[in-house]
């Protein structure tokens, strides 16, 4: 029986989740990408990694020079103190430093081939990164000659206790795939620029020969000090079994409307004109979750944390016999998005965050309009949003999402369409009586249950939101009170 490959950490826990584990060792694993997407960042890393736990590390660099990647590592807060760095530059014939090999513009690729598996094997390194793999290709008479001696040099790598990083521009014309071809593993990066914000990068495992990975992009930040990988979420490979908590808005009039209480694990949308209430309905919520002892995790794209927690603070001290048995600074985790700055895969990761580590039980999304121009690249809304629906309902967490819109709902464009994969619907809007603007509220779906069909006016008070009588006035012309929910 042949044992489990032995699996070497990056230094990014959530890449070696991806990875199942890690790299593999004594395998020569490629990263490829544009200037930019990271390459260089991620080869240090690996390197820190390594030095910090005693072993050995080399860094074999072919384009930049020593003081150029001490720069770079000082940039993130990084110290390359413990890794070995050697240049393979090309220099000028009358050039000499005790620290720089040599490289002649007419020397055969095998010849430097040769070169590099050598200063490997003295080192006697189990970390190596070489950069970049762009100069080794321009010394190849073509991609086939190319190959076979990528190939040559992986084999004679195998003999060594190493695990080596090749890292690629991918700055040639034609490309051929003959270094993904010849090598173990191969993860990609990218690097996508807005119209507006914070470029956007991504990686994902193309390969991992021998090895098990998580397949599809996954979203990473390069930030001070460290590298942040956010892997796509698979809601099936979560669960949560612990007691179940139905939430109450505690505001009679709109538990009866809603047949009750929101069910565990439920996802609710809250949707209406700005303005109108939605927000202030979505706080009832978490007001009444917060008094019952349960964490809220509230993110918003729109208000100031400021506004919001002063809100919520309000809401606690007018008309709560209770409040003073909930701590609303400890339950209820507030955080401001900034949607120019964050990719939809760290929002994602940051759910899961106060989900998994905080143990919430009710996730505010408020509003989902913002987020739109997080995804909108992607046009994967309804595909993003079940996915994380299905992670919420696994790990029993109740879901609102509040929505924007003007118009009559129309499932046919966003955020309209995510009312679809929603269990239930909750409308909201304004209305004209005697030359006066009045606001209304209904529910237009319940799946887990009965709900009341009636459309009943709606007031925003210091103590939160009462629910009045239905609306419908005698005499009233017609088209003037139109709902249009």
């Amino acid at each position: 029986m042949i044992g489990a490959v032995e699996r070497i950490v990056t230094g990014i826990p959530e890449l070696d989740a991806v990875l199942r584990g890690g790299l593999i060792h004594q395998r020569v694993h490629l990263i490829e990408g544009r200037p930019g997407t990271g390459k260089t960042t991620l080869g240090l890393r690996f390197l820190i990694e390594g030095a910090a736990v005693g072993e050995n590390c080399l860094y074999l660099t072919l384009s930049e020079s020593e003081g150029e990647l001490r720069a770079t590592a000082a940039s993130h807060g990084w110290s390359l103190d413990g890794i070995g760095i050697e240049e393979m530059m090309p220099l000028s014939s009358n050039t000499t430093s005790s620290q720089t090999i040599l490289l002649p513009t007419n020397t055969e690729l095998s010849a430097l081939v040769n070169l590099l598996a050598d200063r490997i094997a003295a080192s006697g390194a189990r970390r190596v990164v070489i950069d970049s793999m762009v100069e080794v290709r321009l010394l190849a008479r073509d991609s086939a000659h190319y190959r076979r001696q990528i190939i040559d040099l992986r084999q004679r790598l195998a003999m060594l206790d190493a695990t080596v990083i090749l890292l690629d521009d991918l700055t040639g014309d034609g490309r051929e795939y003959e270094l993904q071809s010849a090598v173990h593993g191969v993860i990609t990066l990218e690097q996508l620029e807005r119209n507006f914000g914070a470029a956007r990068r991504r990686l994902r495992v193309v390969k991992l020969r021998g090895g098990d990975f998580q397949s599809g992009w996954h979203d990473f930040a390069i930030k001070s000090r460290e590298i942040l990988v956010y892997p796509s979420l698979i809601a099936e490979e979560h669960h949560r079994d612990d007691r179940a908590l139905d939430i109450l808005s505690n505001v009679d009039n709109l538990d009866r409307m809603m047949g009750g209480s929101l069910a565990t694990g439920s996802s609710t949308m809250v949707l209406g004109p700005s303005g109108v209430g939605k927000s202030t309905v979505a706080l009832q919520y978490a007001l009444s979750a917060v008094q019952s002892g349960c964490h809220v995790g509230y993110f918003t794209f729109d208000e100031s944390e400021t506004i919001l927690r002063s809100r919520m603070l309000e809401h606690m001290r007018h008309g709560n016999d209770n409040a003073n048995d909930a701590d609303p600074e400890r339950l209820f985790h507030l955080r401001r998005v900034n949607p120019s700055r964050i990719s939809p895969g760290e929002f994602i990761w940051t759910v899961r965050r106060v989900v998994e580590d905080r143990g919430a039980c009710l996730i505010i999304i408020d509003c989902i309009n913002a987020y739109l121009d997080v995804i909108r690249e992607e046009k994967s809304l309804l595909l993003q949003m079940n996915e994380l629906f299905s992670y919420l309902s696994n790990m029993n967490v109740t879901s609102i999402i509040v929505g924007a819109h003007s118009m009559r709902l129309d499932t046919s464009k966003e955020p309209d369409a995510l009312s679809l994969i929603t269990d239930n619907i909750i409308s909201l809007r304004y209305y004209e009586h005697e030359n006066v603007v009045h606001k209304a509220i209904c529910v237009l779906k319940k799946r887990h249950g009965r709900h009341q069909h009636d459309v009943r006016a709606l007031h925003l008070t210091d103590d939160g939101i009462e629910i009045g009588e239905r609306v419908g006035v005698p005499g009233l012309q017609p088209g003037a009170s139109s709902l249009e929910f």
